[in-house]
């Protein structure tokens, strides 16, 4: 049985439940309206990890980009100056930062695909959430309903038989 099916089982006939089964059925839906939050939270968290992740690889590319520029400043000074040697040196450097900025660009990529994607399920879970919270509003307003429907007709009943 699900779990709404459930609550809904249990609030059909206010007459019958009891105040301690109503209780119960506040916490567990407490509870699980805290469980949510905290998933929510969670994901908010780890969206966040993978956005300074990422931020941190833009970082370290724009780092290396501008150590690249430096070398190819160096190899061309040295190629200027006729210091062929230095000129290679600082241009095989150059090609090896290349493949490392590559290597990085590539994470990063993977990385926002993956906030994208996290993004989105957190999207998707806080909408859920959302609905989750109005059912619960609903849930406890029929149930204050009931109630008053039981004591209203426990009123009448004392007023029939006196």
């Amino acid at each position: 049985m699900s779990f709404l099916a459930r609550i809904f089982s249990s609030k059909s006939s206010p007459a019958t439940s009891d105040a301690g089964s109503s209780s119960r059925d506040q916490l567990t839906l407490t509870e699980a309206q805290r469980k949510q939050r905290a998933a929510v939270q969670k994901m908010r968290r780890g969206v966040a990890d993978v956005s300074v992740s990422r931020q941190r690889l833009d970082l370290q590319a724009s780092d290396l980009q501008k150590a690249m520029n430096d070398l190819a400043a160096q190899a061309q000074a040295s190629d200027a100056s006729g210091d062929w040697a230095a000129a290679q040196t600082a241009m095989n450097r150059h090609l090896i930062m290349g493949e490392q900025l590559a290597d990085l660009i590539s994470q990063r990529d993977a990385l926002a695909e993956q906030e994208t994607m996290l993004i989105g399920a957190l999207t998707q879970l806080q909408a859920r959430v959302s609905g989750f919270n109005v059912t619960v509003e609903t849930l406890k307003a029929a149930h204050t309903a009931a109630g008053a429907d039981h004591a209203i007709a426990q009123a009448l009943n004392e007023l029939e038989r006196d």
